[in-house]
């Protein structure tokens, strides 16, 4: 058998600390690991601990969300703790402390407060950067597949999925002495029965491709949120003694200012909430358009929490839901214009992006509080950011911000006529339907699926959750420009209905380098690939290709066609760059970092979406 890689150990011990994550840990070896709490400063990166005094001694006390507590992001202290986690297994100062931390994390504290620290922190990590999480649906699927699904899967019995041995209950008295007399290599094996290959499905009804029920979709959301709550709380730590060039008051003041100093290299974190914001509301109203049906519609709450509950309905009527959203952003707006009469010299957007993402938790929490009440113990949709987009008070909420940031945008437009856009080329735009299988098989008997051991390798067949999902054909977008002088350049595409001005859906945003005269840039989009499953990370042998976690799901690039045509326009701008880096960390970073940059010049062409159904058999 060949030795396993570094990686593979390390991928490895990730998946079976993910592996049943609602329930205690059984793997003795695990257990050890995080039998205690490590609070040695010397085992954390240099001068970090300081920040890591609130968190111990909310474990001492009790304050740190335990394991079958429902989870709620409005909770009080919930951002102070996420991020206290966090910090905990980011600042681990080598593999084997992380290891043991999060051990200890996994066994003491809620899954999914877990799930999510552990999530953001792989990413900032260097040793662990090229480390894959299986999707989120398939860690804790109980909070993204209805009831009904979550029922049936676990209802499935291990001897499904894993053949057992046929024993004969009465043997000879010859089979009985050659067991004895003979060695273990000469006796019969014993007869292990074949099971099918297909695995066991358990569908997803209806079987229809929503946008606000896109497992997905709710996945990247909930990590949006999370790193917005982590940021908002780690900004009150920032220090401003080095911009003042004054020496610093101790080691942890160094410490935190380089912290946030290498943050502000990436895009800004309010800003990607504006344009994440900005995203679904278009995708929402195109899907309107699709399906003729309002997307502020209720959809029921089928869903469950790891431990069973069942999340609470809204009892309010709409006219009050409407006034409390209504009286919420206004308030909003409110503060918006104070702050900009008193950071002048700030870009606009900058600014709104800064007051609406260090609000956006205290906004939702006291909608929330007004709505559902005080009440922890009945989980509801807006305190889970993993159901937020299935609540239509809280899509009603996002189209209501949404308008609130389009009061702001006032794109600027150059006075420099040097650029041209001579002709768009769009190839045939398709979207499909397709059955894709998420892994359910955390919700097994964990007695059967961990002992001392974790006995995946042991089953023959896989549990499945099969839904359907959109998707689109491969097509391709080629510009032709003509620009009077060499020059840097950032190019947006938008998706909007016909006649209107305003910015839609973002479909790609990226800055190119233009020569002197005609420039022909041609733009592939492959179809969307499916996500890493559960077993298929466990069987991995080196690091996979990993999605980008700062964008929409890549299946959602298009919205929802029709049999006919969806007739759209596909919106070109062309803008001034003054970047130094002509490739970004996210495809779309130069469209919500440069908000200001001027339009040079900017062209809109017809397009037709259609839509290819999945026909399938009762």
């Amino acid at each position: 058998m060949a030795r396993q890689t570094q990686w593979q150990l390390r991928q490895r011990f990730l998946m079976d600390l993910l592996l049943q994550v609602h329930k205690p840990l059984l793997q003795q070896e695990l257990i050890e690991m995080g039998s205690r709490l490590n609070e040695n400063p010397s085992d954390y990166e240099a001068d970090s601990w300081p920040s890591l005094i609130d968190f111990m001694e909310r474990v001492h006390q009790g304050r740190i969300l335990r394991p079958y507590s429902i989870y709620s992001q409005l909770q009080e202290e919930l951002p102070q703790q996420l991020l206290g986690v966090y910090r905990f297994l980011l600042l681990a100062k080598d593999w084997r402390t992380f290891q043991c931390n999060a051990c200890y994390a996994r066994s003491h504290f809620n899954p999914v407060l877990f799930v999510n620290a552990l999530q953001l922190a792989i990413s900032g990590r260097p040793d662990t950067k090229d480390l894959v999480l299986p999707a989120m649906h398939e860690v804790l699927p109980q909070l993204y597949f209805d009831k009904d699904v979550i029922l049936d899967a676990q209802q499935v019995n291990w001897q499904q999925l894993a053949p057992i041995p046929n024993i004969t209950l009465k043997r000879s008295w010859k089979e009985i002495l050659g067991d004895i007399v003979y060695p273990r290599r000469f006796r019969q094996p014993l007869e292990v029965p074949v099971l099918p290959a297909e695995p066991i499905v358990i569908e997803v009804k209806p079987l229809r491709t929503l946008l606000s029920s896109d497992v997905e979709l709710n996945g990247y959301w909930n990590s949006l949120i999370s790193r917005l709550l982590i940021t908002r709380n780690e900004q009150g730590t920032a220090i401003i003694d080095g911009d003042r060039m004054m020496a610093f008051r101790n080691a942890h003041d160094e410490y935190m200012y380089r912290l946030e100093n290498g943050r502000a290299a990436k895009p800004e974190h309010p800003q990607i909430l504006l344009h994440n914001i900005k995203q679904f509301v278009a995708l929402c109203e195109l899907e309107e358009l699709t399906t003729g049906h309002k997307s502020l519609q209720l959809i029921e709450p089928t869903l469950m929490t790891t431990g069973g509950v069942r999340y609470k309905a809204t009892k309010l009527n709409g006219l009050d839901v409407w006034l409390l959203i209504r009286q919420s952003t206004e308030e909003l707006q409110s503060q918006i214009d104070k702050q900009l009469e008193k950071a002048v010299e700030t870009p606009t957007m900058e600014t709104v992006g800064q007051v609406i993402a260090t609000n956006y938790w205290q906004l939702f929490r006291h909608l929330s509080l007004a709505i559902n009440g005080n009440c922890t113990m009945e989980p509801n949709l807006l305190g889970m950011a993993t159901s937020n987009l299935r609540d239509p008070i809280y899509r009603t909420m996002l189209f209501q911000l949404a308008q609130l940031i389009a009061r702001y945008e006032r794109p600027q437009v150059s006075a420099y006529d040097n650029q041209q856009v001579q002709q768009i080329h769009v190839g045939n735009l398709t979207t499909y339907e397709h059955l894709v299988d998420s892994d359910l098989i955390n919700l097994m008997d964990q007695q059967l699926l961990q002992t001392q051991r974790n006995n995946l390798q042991f089953l023959q067949r896989r549990l499945v959750a099969r839904q359907l999902r959109l998707n689109h054909k491969p097509f391709n977008i080629t510009y032709e420009l003509y620009a009077s002088e060499p020059m840097v350049v950032l190019i947006r595409s938008y998706l909007i209905p016909p006649g209107r001005d305003q910015a839609g859906l973002l479909i790609e945003s990226f800055v190119s380098e233009l020569a002197m005269g005609k420039n022909i840039l041609v733009r592939q989009f492959p179809m969307a690939k499916s996500v890493h499953t559960l077993r298929k990370l466990y069987e991995a042998k080196k690091p996979l290709d990993s999605s980008n976690a700062c964008s929409f799901p890549q299946h959602l690039l298009l919205p929802r066609g029709t049999a006919e045509g969806l007739r759209l326009q596909l919106l070109v701008q062309v803008l001034a760059w003054n970047g130094s880096e002509t490739i970004a960390e996210c495809e779309w970073a130069g469209s919500v970092v440069d908000s200001t940059a001027p339009v040079l010049t900017s062209a809109r062409v017809d397009v037709v979406i259609h839509h290819h159904s999945l026909k399938l058999k009762d």
